[in-house]
């Protein structure tokens, strides 16, 4: 395993196991995230902030199915797509679809550009 894929692997694999202090420690101190709204966010604290409810329950109980990943060794880039799946406390199920380039320096990573399926920021039932 190369070390952008397992890098990839660590930074998608802590939203599934909730673990938000691990997220944050694999994010270079300068790192980048724009959000699907195109907001931008900068380093450690802003981009904690800013993901926070996808760890708390905010959203309910998140996890990511990771449909495909592309990865471009040269640039240190991946291209993830995923379906981001929320269960309510009342159970209800939605899900919402996108897309994450992300880009490494080492282990860390430098820029996370996430993309949806959608006009706005919405989600769509699950039946």
């Amino acid at each position: 395993m190369s070390n952008l894929e397992a890098s990839t692997n660590a930074f998608m694999s802590t939203f599934n196991d909730g673990d938000y202090n691990e997220m944050l420690r694999l994010l270079s101190p300068n790192a980048v995230y724009i959000d699907p709204n195109g907001l931008k966010h900068t380093g450690v604290e802003e981009i904690g902030a800013s993901l926070k409810s996808v760890f708390d329950g905010t959203l309910g109980n998140v996890s990511y199915q990771v449909t495909s990943t592309i990865l471009d060794e040269v640039k240190h880039q991946a291209l993830v797509t995923w379906t981001m799946v929320m269960t309510a406390a009342d159970g209800a199920i939605s899900a919402v679809d996108g897309l994450d380039i992300l880009r490494f320096d080492d282990d860390k990573l430098v820029s996370k550009n996430a993309f949806c399926k959608a006009q706005e920021l919405a989600i769509r039932a699950i039946d």
